[in-house]
């Protein structure tokens, strides 16, 4: 984690050195006159963390927005950590860039119970929404919400298609921000209440403004499976299909084979084997383990491609190559052609990585 930062005559008693969106709360008495600015600066910044400007806004009035300065100075990446700070606590800060923390499966804000983080900043989840939102640089009254009946409930949530937007273009949206507020009104985390209709258009803007497969993703879990949404929206099949197709379509290869597995199905559109194979052999391709044995699948059961066991066992020894278990039982079952079109070497390897000593027995 980067130490915060601020303008090198941020101490300065003079006004006109610093920036005039940093003076607003500048106090007009100097501030320990008797040392250089620039000392001042070397001595209370260069060797602080975000709980050290936390202490040092408490010394006098003049310096209490010493945080939001130094985070209004830092940038995107330094308001994104101490937002983090706020949320989490410092412990859980990875980076200063953020992505890995908009990872559906990596929310637990509101799971995390410590009250204060080892560097002295008290955890204040309502503020760090506060920060979330000028930094996503969408305000709730730029989205056009259309005709809700009941907002927040699983009566009145709309389902809404990659189609069904109307908001105007936006280039200071940021992706990370977005998808994380949408998390926080899921949760409840820093807002009054749980709100899955504010989640969902927080989601559409970031794939809309920023062209986010991340949160195109997101929003076709939270139709497909309740829990992605904590229960709030009701399953959408159709609409889960369409915001995986969104998705795929950009190159996010887990939507590559959701998009897959619903054509294999027929859920939220027609069953068609050659689509589903398609999408499995493009997720496959890019390197998704699952579904290389999912192509070995089609070939063995003729689905969408004429029967070809041979070319079956190929896919299912990528499959368990990977690491996943359906490709070492696709080998088992057909451990006789296996033995055939797979060299020794491969056989060997499979047997001790797998402890297949069936593959190898004649």
């Amino acid at each position: 984690m980067s130490s915060p930062a601020l303008p090198m005559l941020y101490f300065d008693d003079d006004d006109s050195v610093i920036p005039h969106r940093l003076r607003e709360e500048k106090p007009k008495e100097a501030i320990l006159h008797d040392l250089p600015p620039e000392l001042l600066h070397r001595c209370l910044t260069q060797y602080a963390d975000w709980g050290d400007l936390v202490k040092l806004a408490c010394v006098q009035k003049g310096w209490k927005n010493l945080v939001r300065d130094a985070a209004d100075f830092g940038g995107r990446d330094a308001t994104w950590e101490l937002i983090m700070l706020l949320l989490r606590g410092s412990d859980s800060v990875e980076s200063s860039s953020g992505e890995e923390l908009v990872d559906q499966n990596k929310y637990s804000f509101q799971n995390n119970s410590t009250t204060k983080n080892c560097r002295g900043i008290a955890k204040n989840e309502a503020l760090a929404v506060k920060y979330l939102t000028r930094l996503s640089g969408v305000e709730i009254s730029d989205i056009d919400f259309g005709s809700v009946d009941s907002v927040g409930t699983d009566s009145g949530v709309k389902s809404y298609l990659p189609t069904d937007w109307s908001g105007k273009a936006n280039t200071k949206a940021d992706e990370s921000a977005l998808i994380a507020l949408a998390q926080c009104y899921l949760t409840g985390t820093g807002v009054k209440n749980q709100n899955a209709e504010i989640a969902l258009h927080y989601l559409q803007a970031a794939y809309h403004y920023t062209k986010s497969v991340k949160s195109a993703h997101k929003l076709a879990l939270m139709y497909e499976y309740p829990r992605e949404s904590n229960n709030l929206i009701p399953i959408d099949v159709y609409a889960a299909f369409e915001w995986f197709r969104a998705a795929a379509e950009l190159g996010h290869v887990p939507s590559m084979a959701e998009l897959a597995l619903c054509y294999e199905l027929g859920c939220g559109t027609a069953q068609n084997d050659t689509a589903a194979l398609d999408w499995y052999m493009k997720a496959a391709n890019s390197g998704h383990g699952a579904s290389h044995y999912s192509v070995g699948e089609h070939y063995e059961e003729a689905r969408g491609v004429p029967h070809d066991e041979e070319e079956a066992c190929l896919w299912y020894h990528r499959a368990a190559v990977l690491g996943e278990e359906d490709g070492v039982s696709g080998l088992k079952r057909l451990r006789h052609v296996a033995r055939r079109v797979l060299s020794a070497n491969n056989l060997q390897e499979l047997a001790e990585q797998h402890e297949l000593v069936e593959i190898l027995d004649e």
